[in-house]
């Protein structure tokens, strides 16, 4: 048993410990540490709140991963051809060009834009 007292104990084994042990105060009472309850309750929330960082952080890391698969076998420059092969893209344009008082031409120009949903075939 003596090795065990020697061991280096592991950060939750301690931190336990220190919850559990008991302090004499000078006049004879036995009270918990310092912290007492509170102590050990913001603890507490701190290690479940580490975890849950380091749940999100594998999550995180796992989409990653995931994603940036899928983008490498993804051909995206054939994915677009395709798309756009079936698609109408219309654009009319007019350029008037209106004199003015002293005589200039001034265009004035309109234009519209249409696309067309790909003919089902």
């Amino acid at each position: 048993m003596a090795d065990d007292a020697s061991k280096p104990k592991r950060p939750e084994e301690a931190d336990a410990e220190s919850v559990d042990e008991e302090v004499t105060s000078p006049g004879g009472d036995k009270d918990r540490g310092e912290g007492g309850i509170g102590d050990f309750v913001r603890r507490a929330v701190s290690a479940g709140v580490g975890a849950a960082s380091r749940s999100k952080d594998d999550i995180l890391r796992v989409a990653a991963g995931e994603v940036r698969s899928w983008l490498e076998r993804l051909n995206l420059p054939d994915e677009l051809a395709k798309a756009l092969a079936k698609t109408v893209i219309e654009v009319k344009t007019e350029i008037r060009f209106r004199p003015t008082e002293d005589g200039k031409l001034v265009p004035e120009t309109t234009n519209e834009v249409k696309v067309k949903p790909p003919q089902g075939k």
